[in-house]
Order: structure tokens, then C-alpha cells, then sequence
């Protein structure tokens, strides 16, 4: 009875694990780049979104993408105006978008956001190529 849970379980795990890499492997990879500044805009306008719970995982998702490559460039001494290129799959890079969509933006952030934008718009422009 023991062998049978322990094979039970053991398919199921290798049968998530395949099924979440195909998950994964369905969203095409681009890579925009941007400013430190333009990704700390972002990641300061999405920490004051309001979410629903089916979003949770998404927003920490893409939290987990951008302040992990804040904090290196933080310790690495960068500026706001030098350029980070970050490998994100397109599913992410919508997401974010959504997110941003609901951001509330003061005139000195226009600029910038919309700059974030565009270094997303124009990755996403290289796969239709």
C-alpha cells in the first residue's frame, strides 16, 4: 500500500512538473531594455495597484523579476539612466501592462511610464519580425 502512494505521488509530481514547463515554454521570451529609473517607476506604481486575489501570483511574479535586478544595480552603483535589459516571456510583459493600466500617474511620471511602454512594445516588435 505504501509502494502504491509513493508511485501515486511520484507521477503526479513529474506529471506538475512537466505540465508547468510546458506552461512556461508557451510564452515567447523578450527581452526590452530600460532604465533603472523607468523599473523603478513601474515597480513603484504597481506596489499601489489594487488586486484581486487571482492576481497574487502574476503581481509576485513580476515583483520577483524587477526588484531582485533593482537591488544588483543598487549594490552595482548604477544610475536611474542606465540601462538594465531583463529576459521576460510575453504572458509577463502583459501582466505588467495590465497592472500599469491601473496605476494612478502624476505629470512628472508621464514621460518615463510611457517610455517603459514603448522598451516593452518595442521588444514585443522583434518576435512579428
Amino acid at each position: 500500500m505504501k509502494y502504491l502512494f509513493s508511485v501515486i505521488v511520484t507521477l503526479l509530481f513529474f506529471t506538475g512538473t512537466t505540465f508547468a514547463q510546458q506552461q512556461q515554454q508557451q510564452y515567447p521570451i523578450i527581452k526590452p531594455t530600460f532604465t533603472y529609473g523607468q523599473l523603478d517607476l513601474a515597480l513603484r506604481l504597481m506596489e499601489k495597484i489594487e488586486l484581486n486575489g487571482a492576481e497574487v501570483d502574476a503581481f509576485l511574479e513580476i515583483k520577483g523579476l524587477f526588484y531582485p535586478a533593482l537591488v544588483k544595480g543598487a549594490n552595482e552603483k548604477k544610475q536611474l539612466n542606465d540601462k538594465i535589459t531583463l529576459d521576460m516571456n510575453t504572458k509577463q510583459a502583459d501582466n505588467v501592462l495590465a497592472f500599469l493600466n491601473r496605476a494612478r500617474l502624476t505629470g512628472g511620471e508621464v514621460q518615463t511610464f510611457k517610455e517603459f511602454k514603448d522598451a516593452i512594445f518595442a521588444a514585443a516588435a522583434v518576435l512579428r519580425k
